[in-house]
C-alpha cells in the first residue's frame, strides 16, 4: 500500500512518482502524486478513468493533453482536468524533464495500479525487453477495469503503451 513519500519509478519510461496524499489518508476521496516525466519520448496509449477525475497541474516545465480528442499544451502552474469516462492521454512534449502534480478523485485503487504497472515494468526492462508482457498487461487492465480501461479505439496489443 502506497504511503507519503514512498516513490517509484518506471526504466523502461523514465518516470518517477512520488505519493504526495494517499487514499488511506483521505478516506478514499484523493490520491495526489507528483509525475517527473523525463525529456519528450514515450507516452501512455489513449485511455479512460470510469470513475475517476484526474487532475494535472504542471509544476515545471510543459505538458501536453489530448482530452476527448483536443489537444493543448499547459505551462507552470496551470490545470488541466479529465472528467470521469472521457478518453484522454498526457506527455511532455519538451526535451526538458517535466514536473506534474496529479489528482484522481476518487482514489480508487490507482496506487496499487501504478504500483504494478511500473513492477511489470521494471521486469521487462531487466529481461531486456521494451515493453511489459501483453499478457500481464491485459491482466492488469482486466483486475483494474474500475481505474482504467483504453479508449474505445484501443486494442489489447496496444496496452503495451501503458507502460
Amino acid at each position: 500500500m502506497a504511503r507519503d513519500g514512498d516513490q517509484l519509478f518506471n526504466p523502461l519510461t523514465g518516470e518517477r512518482i512520488v505519493f504526495r496524499t494517499t487514499a488511506s489518508e483521505t478516506g478514499g476521496a484523493l490520491l495526489e502524486m507528483d509525475a517527473f516525466w523525463a525529456g519528450a519520448g514515450r507516452r501512455a496509449v489513449e485511455h479512460v478513468h470510469p470513475e475517476m477525475q484526474e487532475r494535472w497541474e504542471v509544476i515545471a516545465g510543459h505538458a501536453r493533453f489530448r482530452i476527448d480528442g483536443v489537444e493543448r499544451t499547459a505551462g507552470r502552474g496551470e490545470m488541466v482536468v479529465a472528467a470521469p469516462g472521457t478518453a484522454h492521454e498526457a506527455w511532455n512534449p519538451a526535451a526538458e524533464p517535466a514536473h506534474v502534480r496529479i489528482q484522481m478523485r476518487p482514489a480508487l485503487d490507482w496506487a496499487s495500479f501504478v504500483e504494478r504497472l511500473f513492477a511489470i515494468s521494471s521486469e521487462a526492462h531487466e529481461s531486456g525487453r521494451t515493453a511489459p508482457d501483453p499478457r500481464l498487461l491485459r491482466e492488469l487492465l482486466r483486475q483494474f477495469r474500475r481505474e482504467i480501461m483504453l479508449a474505445p479505439k484501443g486494442t489489447a496489443e496496444a496496452a503495451a503503451g501503458l507502460a
